[in-house]
Order: structure tokens, then sequence, then C-alpha cells
């Protein structure tokens, strides 16, 4: 077997790793900075207000509008199985312009699994909030219930 094939799947999983690594280093980095803020608010600052505090160390969410979500994961789901089938027509591509099939069973493998994870993903959505009925109307149906037939 070619190493080829085994380097390239390799180094996928290699960036996803470190994807998921740098995700979780920020995350962790983002709560020591609220931790050490808090910290020295504390010490200039002894009599500070609990509300305060609990409002630094829990900070609101922002206020989502009903429907960002379901659009956001339709979205994503998309973007994510066009990876997929990117991954798989760049096998092929390789595969027939080098002779060599091992490109195939390298890039088969984590194609597959992108484009199953973004059609998750879509599925997923649907069990997110819709967005208005407004928001989805086209432009003819608007303007036929402005008096405006078409």
């Amino acid at each position: 077997m070619d190493l080829t094939g085994i380097i390239l799947g390799s180094v996928f999983w290699v960036f996803i790793a470190f994807c998921v690594f740098i995700a979780a280093w920020k995350h962790k980095k983002m709560e020591t900075l609220r931790q050490e803020t808090a910290r020295l608010l504390i010490e200039k600052n002894p009599t500070i207000d609990s509300d305060m505090l609990a409002q630094l160390l829990n900070p609101l969410t922002p206020s989502i509008k009903t429907g960002t979500a379901f659009r956001m994961m339709r979205a994503i789901g998309t973007i994510v199985v066009s990876v997929g089938l990117g991954l798989w027509i760049m096998g092929f591509w390789f595969a027939f312009g080098s002779g060599d099939r091992d490109f195939i069973t390298a890039l088969g493998g984590p194609a597959s699994l992108v484009a199953v994870i973004g059609a998750g993903i879509i599925f997923a959505a649907r069990f997110m909030p819709r967005p208005p009925a407004k928001d989805n109307e086209t432009e003819i149906s608007k303007s036929s219930k402005n008096g405006l037939d078409l």
C-alpha cells in the first residue's frame, strides 16, 4: 500500500484534533480571564455588589430571534455536506489523475463522515424553533396580500 493514503488520512484527523484542541483551549482561556477579572475587582473593591459579581461571573447570553438557530444549523449543515462531497470529488480527481486508487480509500472514509455529520446537523435543525411565517413568504405572496395580484 502506498503511504500517500495513510498520510492524507492522518493529516485530516490531526487537523480535526487540532481544531478541537484550539476550541477547548480558547474556552478555558476565556473562563480564566473572566475569573481573573472578578478576582481583581474584588481586590480593588471589597464591598462589591453581589448582583454585579454574579453578572460578571455568569454573563447573560444575548437574546436570539426565533428561527435564527434553525437557519444557522441548516446553513452550516449544507456547508458541511458540501465539504464532504468536495472531498469525494477531490479523491476521485486525484485517483483518476494519478491512476492510484489509494486516494479514494484515504479520502472516502473522512468524506463520508463529514457528509453524514452535515446531514445530521440538517436533521437536528428540524428540532429547533422555526422562523415566523412572515419571514418565509416570497415576494409574490407579499404583493398579492397588498392587493397587487399578478
